[in-house]
């Protein structure tokens, strides 16, 4: 029960994720989760969910979570070189349009001297894992206590290939939602909580001002 409850918890808490609807065109179930090749309707790839009952030619939809490169499934014996791991999404009605993908944007209005896009930093992420940096932007969510930690996401208008929503990890008492901050701590790529949330990049003991 305990991890049924903290993957709700992860899942409703800690994510701002794009939403897609894509049609399968392949799919394979095992260890838990469900493998599926999909096709938005502008690129096609492989996605991992929770095990469920899905068939060629089927139209799902779902939210994304994370991408992990050259990720292995020790119970498939493969080896995915791109794969997301995506979530569920609560029903729309009408909701059938395929997802466009957002076109990549490198430079934010509120970049300064000594701070980062948002872009910049999932772009470049192994150029600055391990190392402190500074993002200025609006706060759009914030949840507190979940694994005595409090979670920050930022936005400031960057955006790479569909990311452009920042998770910061603080001990520290969160700002308010709508307000423009400044947040630094130290990058962390490839971060799994396990039950299939993986963040490809995260921002750990954040700090947060309001002024530089």
């Amino acid at each position: 029960m305990k991890k049924i409850l903290l993957s709700l918890l992860l899942s409703a808490s800690l994510f701002a994720a794009t939403e897609y609807t894509a049609k399968v065109l392949e799919t394979m179930s095992s260890g838990g989760y469900t493998y599926m090749k999909v096709d938005d309707g502008k690129n096609s790839y492989w996605i991992a969910m929770t095990q469920r009952n899905v068939k060629s030619g089927d139209v799902i939809r779902y939210s994304e979570q994370g991408w992990m490169k050259n990720f292995h499934s020790k119970t498939l014996n493969r080896t995915f070189d791109n794969i997301l791991f995506a979530g569920d999404v609560a029903a729309k009605p009408a909701a059938k349009q395929i997802a466009q993908t957002q076109k990549s944007t490198m430079n934010s209005d509120y970049q300064e001297q000594g701070t980062l896009t948002i872009a910049e930093i999932f772009k470049n992420r192994d150029k600055y894992v391990g190392k402190k940096v500074t993002v200025k932007g609006k706060v759009t969510k914030g949840s507190n206590g979940i694994m005595k930690l409090n979670w920050l996401h930022i936005q400031d208008g960057s955006n790479f290939q569909n990311m452009n929503d920042l998770v910061f990890t603080s001990t520290q008492k969160l700002p308010e939602v709508g307000q423009v901050i400044y947040a630094t701590g130290t990058v962390v790529k490839d971060k799994d909580f396990g039950y299939g949330y993986f963040y490809p990049v995260i921002i750990q003991d954040a700090t947060f001002r309001s002024k530089k």
